[in-house]
C-alpha cells in the first residue's frame, strides 16, 4: 500500500461518514424513520441495498474457497436462493409492505395471539439478536481481518504503547469504531444511502481484480489450460453441474440444494434484511420492484467477477492451504498503485455495508420486540431513538469479540444455516396455511436447533468433505423439524377466528390455504398472488438462470451457447416484466 492508495481508501472514508452526519437528524424523528426510513424509500435504493446487505468483505473470500474446492459447479450453493428469492420477490414482497410492521418479529404478534405469540417473538429477538446476528457480523468481520492482515502483509502481533499486542485484535477493533459511529448516528435513510455508494466502489474494485487476474492466466483459454495442469479437477473446475457418480456423492449434494437449501433458511420468507427493506417502501409495486432489481442484478452481475478470480487463483495459487485466503492475496499480488487502494476501498465498502445494515437491523429487533415490547413500554420515540444508539454500539462490541473466536468463514456461515434449516417450511406456511399457530414456530426452532447441534457432534465432517456432511446435516434438521411441526400443528389450537380474519383482511395473503378465514372475512380486494405467480415466476427462473449461465458462457469462451441463452433470458424478461406492472396494485 502506498500513500496514493491510502488516499484513495481515506477519501471514500470521509466521504461514507459525511453522509451518515447527513442523516443524522432525519433519524431521530422516531423509531420508524431510525429502522425503517419512514416508509420512504425507492425501488431501486432498496434493491441496491438488498444488493450491499448480501455482498461483505467475507462474501468473495467464502465464494473462493468454495470453488477451489469443488470447481464452478460448488456455486450451486449460493444459486439455488435464485428460486427463493423469485418466491419472495412475486409473493413475501407485497406481504410484508402489506403488514406494516416494523421488524420480522413484530409479525408474530400480527399472525398470532397469546402469551405463546409473545413469547416466541421476544425469545426470537433475542436468539436473533444476540447470538445469529452476532455471529453473522463476527464471520463478515473475521472475513475483512483477513483481507487486511494479507493485503498490509501485518505481522501476527503489533506494537502499542510499549506492549506487543494481537494484530487481529486491533484490527477489529478499528474495523468496529469505523463502521460503529456511522451506524449509531444515521439510521436506515443513511444506510441505504451509503448501501449505494459502498455497493458501486465494492463491484468496481470486484471487476476490476477479475479482469486483472483473467489476463494473467491468459484469458479463457488460458484459464482452460491452466485448470488442466494445475486444477486438482482439471478441466471439470469449468462444469456447471457437478459429476452425478454415486461415489462422487455429487447427487446428493446438488439435489439437496436444489430442492432443499433455498426453503431450509430462516429467512425463507424474505425475513431479515429485505423484509427490512420491503417494509421501507413506498407501496407493494415498489417492493416488487426492489425484489426484482436485486435478483437481476445480484445473480446476472455481482457474482461473476468472484467466480473468474476464483477460478484463476487455482491456476495462480495451486498450492494454497488456506483458500479463504487466496483472494486477498491475489489484491496484493495483482493491483498496481493507486488500483490496490480502490480494491481495499471496494473492501471496506463492502465490510461497512453490510455490518451497517446488520447493526440496524440487529438493533430493531432488541429495541422493538425486546426493549419496547416488554421493558419500556410507554416511552417516547427521542427515549427510543437513544436507547437504539445504545443497543447498536452494544451490539458492535460483542460481534467483535465473537470474530476474535471464530475458526473459518465457511464454518460458520454452514453452522448457522444448518441451526435454523428448520425453520424454513413454517416461515413460508404461516402465509400460506391459516392452521399454523405460534406452537408450530416454536416446535420447529427448539427442534432445529437441538437437532443441528447434536448432528454437528455426531456428524464431523472429514478434511475434503465438509460440503456433503453439510448437506446431510441440512436434511435430518429439516426432517426433525417438519415432524415437530406437524404434530406441534395437528395436536394444538388454532389461533381465534377473529385474529385470522383480521390478519387475512389486513394481508391478504393467497386465499388457497385460507379456505374458512377467506370465506368468513368476505371480499376483501385482489390480493395479486393467483394462479398469474406462477407465470410470473417462471419467466423470472428463465431470465435469471439462462442469464446467469450464459453470461458464463460468453465470459468462458463458448459464445453460441452463452448468446442464445442471453436472448432467451432477454425474452422471458421483458415479457414477464410487462405482466407484472401493467396490472393494477392490489
Amino acid at each position: 500500500m502506498t500513500a496514493v492508495d491510502w488516499v484513495v481508501v481515506g477519501v471514500f472514508m470521509i466521504a461514507t461518514l459525511a453522509v451518515g452526519l447527513v442523516f443524522a437528524r432525519r433519524a431521530s424523528k422516531s423509531t420508524e424513520d431510525y429502522f425503517v426510513g419512514g416508509r420512504s424509500i425507492p425501488w431501486w435504493l432498496a434493491g441496491t441495498s438488498m444488493l450491499a446487505t448480501s455482498f461483505a468483505s467475507d462474501t468473495p473470500l467464502h465464494t473462493t474457497r468454495a470453488i477451489r474446492e469443488g470447481g464452478l459447479s460448488a456455486a450451486w450453493f449460493y444459486w439455488n436462493g435464485i428460486i427463493g428469492g423469485v418466491l419472495v420477490t412475486f409473493v413475501f414482497s407485497k406481504l410484508w409492505r402489506r403488514a406494516a410492521v416494523v421488524t420480522d418479529n413484530e409479525l408474530i404478534e400480527l399472525r398470532y395471539t397469546g402469551k405463546a405469540a409473545a413469547s416466541l417473538r421476544g425469545g426470537l429477538a433475542v436468539f436473533k439478536s444476540f447470538f445469529l446476528e452476532i455471529i453473522t457480523m463476527a464471520w463478515i468481520t473475521l472475513g475483512m481481518v483477513k483481507i487486511v492482515t494479507a493485503i498490509m502483509g501485518l505481522p501476527p502481533t503489533l506494537g502499542l504503547f510499549g506492549a506487543a499486542v494481537p494484530t487481529n485484535v486491533l484490527v477489529v477493533a478499528t474495523l468496529l469504531v469505523a463502521t460503529m459511529l456511522f451506524s449509531v448516528a444515521s439510521g436506515f435513510w443513511g444506510v441505504v444511502t451509503t448501501d449505494l455508494i459502498e455497493f458501486a466502489v465494492a463491484m468496481t474494485g470486484a471487476v476490476v481484480l477479475s479482469v486483472i487476474a483473467m489476463v494473467k492466466v491468459g484469458g479463457a483459454e488460458g484459464l482452460k489450460q491452466g485448470l488442466i495442469a494445475h486444477a486438482p479437477m482439471g478441466e471439470r473446475s469449468l462444469d456447471f453441474t457437478p459429476g452425478f457418480s454415486i461415489e462422487s456423492s455429487g447427487m446428493l449434494v446438488f439435489g439437496i440444494y436444489l430442492g432443499m437449501q433455498w426453503w431450509a433458511r430462516y429467512e425463507a420468507d424474505g425475513s431479515g434484511q429485505r423484509a427490512q427493506r420491503f417494509l421501507a417502501c413506498k407501496d407493494e409495486n415498489a417492493a416488487i420492484a426492489a425484489g426484482i432489481w436485486n435478483l437481476a442484478v445480484q445473480w446476472l452481475i455481482r457474482s461473476w467477477p468472484w467466480y473468474l478470480t476464483a477460478l484463476a487463483s487455482l491456476v495462480l495459487y495451486p498450492a494454497l492451504a488456506d483458500h479463504e485466503s487466496a483472494y486477498p492475496r491475489m489484491v496484493a499480488d495483482l493491483m498496481p498503485i493507486g488500483l490496490k487502494g480502490l480494491m481495499v476501498a471496494s473492501f471496506f465498502a463492502a465490510f461497512m455495508g453490510t455490518m451497517e445494515a446488520h447493526y440496524n437491523m440487529t438493533a430493531s429487533y432488541a429495541l422493538n420486540d425486546v426493549y419496547r415490547r416488554f421493558i419500556a413500554k410507554k416511552k417516547d420515540e427521542k427515549h427510543y431513538v437513544k436507547a437504539s444508539r445504545y443497543l447498536t454500539f452494544s451490539i458492535a462490541v460483542m460481534a467483535g469479540v465473537v470474530a476474535l473466536l471464530l475458526p473459518s468463514v465457511m464454518s460458520a456461515f454452514r453452522f448457522k444455516m444448518e441451526l435454523v434449516a428448520g425453520m424454513g417450511l413454517v416461515l413460508i406456511g404461516r402465509w400460506l396455511w391459516w392452521r399454523v399457530t405460534a406452537k408450530t414456530e416454536i416446535a420447529a426452532l427448539l427442534t432445529s436447533i437441538a437437532s443441528a447441534l447434536l448432528l454437528n457432534g455426531l456428524l464431523v465432517a472429514p478434511k475434503g468433505e465438509e460440503a456433503k456432511y453439510s448437506a446431510l446435516r441440512l436434511l435430518l434438521v429439516c426432517t426433525f423439524s417438519a415432524i415437530a411441526a406437524v404434530v406441534a400443528t395437528l395436536l394444538g389450537k388454532p389461533e381465534p377466528t377473529e385474529h385470522l380474519i383480521a390478519f387475512y383482511t389486513r394481508v391478504k395473503p393467497p386465499p388457497f390455504g385460507w379456505g374458512p378465514i377467506a370465506k368468513q372475512a368476505g371480499d376483501v380486494g385482489p390480493t395479486g398472488i393467483g394462479r398469474e405467480v406462477f407465470g410470473q415466476s417462471a419467466l423470472a427462473l428463465v431470465f435469471v438462470f439462462g442469464g446467469m449461465i450464459g453470461i458464463g458462457k460468453l465470459l468462458l469462451g463458448d459464445v453460441a451457447v452463452g448468446a442464445a441463452m442471453i436472448a432467451v433470458a432477454v425474452a422471458a424478461g421483458w415479457y414477464g416484466i410487462r405482466w407484472v406492472f401493467t396490472k393494477p396494485a392490489a
